[in-house]
């Protein structure tokens, strides 16, 4: 029986390209720095549209609701989300497909069996997924990456994962799995970003997740903006840490347990990956638990990176606007979702 066809071609229909990055809004992405990677993939390398998912047959928008635009009072705009295929070419000319947007929220196989007709056409040799998962690590060291795949000869020399893992699958794995029957292996990037960072944005573990496609793939990826991004929320970070004594203890705490990890004779840090997903986070100060202390860090960064977001808009100091922030807290400081990117795409 013929599939069901769920997409429109686009200008670029037909295009060929060796390697498809997917990422879909819904799955864990602690950190959003699969979303983060994605994102400076669109703005920096001249997307081309390939093909558009027909969202009304795979979306739910009460789970993933249109964007709205309101100007004083009168709506301008409202953009529905979107799942598409655009093609981008590295810094030295590979072409490179990604498929982007939220998870559907049904017709999973056949979603699939249409994005598999697509990588056939165009020549796909591997898939690849990008995401960040929260770890006992500190933000003070390296970001370290895993790599898990349905081929085994896939995955590089790394830390080993302890037993058997039982987890609802994302959008991603389940596509690479499927397409892995048909001789299209996949393979997944994770980023081990620090557990009370992973609520917000994250672009240290967003170029590190670059980097190592770039070192596996031989692709010229953009990651300058995500490491001035990285320097600079590093330096939020810092500042705050450095007022929050409790705070400042966990820190300090996660940073002798992750260098006794490194020290260690066969340390999984030391090939570019880490068993940090197992690894339990270490003692915390006695009047204070683990997800407490991450709360507390998290809501301080968020608050300060609103007060900072504010003051650029000439709103105020900081200072002047702490007191209005405890009393009604502002948007987790979280990457925008790739579709929201694609309106200077071409259709």
């Amino acid at each position: 029986m013929e599939t069901e066809k769920l997409y429109t071609d686009g200008p670029l229909a037909g295009a060929k390209a060796p390697i498809m990055i997917t990422h879909f809004d819904g799955a864990m992405d602690a950190g959003s720095t699969g979303a983060l990677s994605v994102v400076q993939l669109l703005s920096n390398l001249s997307p081309r549209r390939v093909a558009t998912f027909d969202s009304d047959r795979l979306i739910d928008y009460r789970s993933h609701r249109p964007m709205m635009m309101v100007e004083n009072w009168v709506t301008r705009e409202v953009v529905a989300p979107e799942i598409a295929l655009d093609l981008v070419h590295d810094d030295t000319g590979t072409p490179v497909l990604i498929l982007h947007g939220p998870e559907p929220d049904s017709r999973w196989e056949t979603f699939t069996q249409n994005v598999a007709e697509l990588a056939r056409k165009a020549g796909v040799e591997v898939m690849v997924s990008l995401y960040g998962f929260p770890a006992a690590v500190p933000h003070t060291r390296p970001v370290s990456v895993h790599v898990q795949s349905t081929d085994e000869d896939l995955v590089p020399q790394q830390g080993s994962l302890l037993g058997s893992w039982q987890l609802p699958a994302p959008l991603s794995h389940f596509l690479q799995y499927r397409l892995s029957g048909q001789n299209l292996h996949g393979i997944t990037l994770y980023a081990a970003v620090p557990y009370y960072m992973a609520e917000g944005a994250f672009p240290r573990g967003a170029s590190a997740l670059l980097r190592r496609l770039s070192e596996m793939t031989d692709l010229s990826l953009p990651i300058g903006d995500l490491e001035q991004g990285a320097d600079a929320d590093a330096d939020q970070v810092d500042t705050l840490v450095a007022q929050n004594p409790e705070v400042l203890r966990t820190i300090e705490a996660l940073e002798v347990h992750y260098d006794q990890m490194a020290a260690a004779p066969n340390s999984p840090l030391s090939s570019n990956s880490t068993a940090l997903l197992s690894m339990p986070a270490p003692d915390e100060p006695k009047d204070k638990d683990s997800e407490s202390v991450a709360e507390a860090l998290g809501d301080a960064i968020e608050k300060y990176l609103r007060a900072q977001t504010k003051t650029e808009e000439g709103e105020g100091s900081p200072e002047e606007l702490d007191a209005s922030d405890e009393a009604e807290p502002g948007p987790k400081h979280a990457a925008p979702r790739a579709w929201e990117q694609d309106r200077g795409l071409e259709d």
